[in-house]
């Protein structure tokens, strides 16, 4: 992910949202340099209970549907960035994504370019 005028002390929020608008995980990280990773975990099982014991692989698909970033400083958020999980990342292991391209993030006027 790149920045642009970072807040310095800063935070990316990362926030997962699954279908019908559920909000899932998140994470957080204080922005230091010009780059930054965030893992986060999610489970692909869904939450509800079975009757017998066992879960229907229908229920193991369970993945967010956007991932949403956000530059926060000072009680303030800067820039927010709404990614779609199927067209913004990229599978890579059988639990893994990654972007597949960088993302830019404005912070405040007046600071230095992080990227």
């Amino acid at each position: 992910m790149v920045f642009q005028q970072p807040a310095r002390k800063g935070i990316v929020k990362v926030q997962l949202i699954y279908p019908k608008d559920k909000i899932g995980e998140s994470s957080d990280v204080t922005v230091e340099d010009e780059s930054f990773r965030i893992p986060i975990l999610f489970f692909t099982q869904s939450r509800a209970p079975f009757l017998n014991g066992s879960i229907p692989p229908e229920k193991c698909t369970r993945k967010p549907k956007t991932i949403v970033v956000s530059l926060i400083a000072n009680d303030q958020e800067y820039d927010r960035v709404s990614l779609d999980l199927a067209k913004d990342f990229k599978k890579i292991e059988l639990s893994a994504y990654v972007l597949r391209s960088e993302i830019l993030l404005r912070g405040p006027e007046g600071t230095t370019p992080i990227q």
